[in-house]
């Protein structure tokens, strides 16, 4: 069912020959993408008494949708890392908006959020300097970057957003590619020049900081928010 829910949402159909779970004792590094093999940890073993308090479907959602992003079409180096976690991350959204509905979609993004908020340092997502590849597989890359993708998303509307993905993975398949192909892709579907966007949350860091304020006037039967930003930039 995930297979063919994101073989349609993406218009390209899963590119693989089969789809095998391998779940592994001891396994040190959660899931991983193997095409047409995912390894799992044992943690998804669950018995029916484990599966009414949660599931691992957004793990199985990730490491699927990472047979288009990360498979399909890889990120040319370690700095573009989000083109490949970004996304997979994203797919817990899009599996859990259609599954379970856009509230259950919402809070679940909203704790992927708080995972990128509680970090100490914020730092560009897509980033050139870093000491050992490893500092890249951080929330930066999974959980910042799902959120911006919503962002993209919200701003596009879903016609334009799903084209420029169907876009970016027909021209990018079986290939490597950067944040500027992700960028072309959206730009040549929607008509809009989007650099201001990926360089404000693609080549940047950062969010916004914001304050808030409501005044209630009882009398005239009104409530007027103040919102104040205040990042530093």
């Amino acid at each position: 069912k995930m297979i063919k829910f994101f073989s349609d949402k993406l218009g390209v159909e899963y590119p693989w020959d089969k789809y095998a779970q391998i779940v592994v004792r001891e396994y040190v590094s959660g899931a991983m993408e193997n095409s047409g093999a995912v390894v799992f940890g044992d943690f998804v073993y669950k018995t029916k008494r484990e599966l009414i308090d949660g599931n691992d479907e957004s793990t199985i959602a990730h490491e699927l949708f990472h047979h288009w992003f990360g498979d399909l079409v890889t990120c040319e180096s370690w700095s573009n890392l989000p083109l490949n976690e970004s996304f997979a991350n994203y797919s817990q959204y899009l599996w859990d908006e259609f599954e379970y509905g856009v509230d259950e979609a919402d809070y679940r993004a909203e704790e992927e959020a708080d995972g990128y908020y509680s970090k100490q340092e914020y730092k560009d997502l897509i980033r050139f300097k870093y000491n050992d590849k490893e500092e890249m597989f951080d929330e930066h890359s999974y959980n910042k970057g799902g959120r911006i993708l919503h962002m993209l998303r919200n701003y596009l509307g879903d016609e334009a957003f799903f084209a420029g993905l169907n876009r970016y993975l027909t021209s990018n398949a079986y290939k490597s590619a950067e944040i500027h192909d992700l960028r072309l892709a959206m730009e040549d579907v929607s008509g809009e020049d989007l650099n201001w966007f990926f360089n404000q949350w693609f080549l940047s860091k950062g969010h916004p900081i914001l304050f808030t304020e409501q005044v209630v006037d009882a009398e005239n039967h009104t409530v007027t928010l103040k919102v104040n930003q205040a990042q530093n930039f």
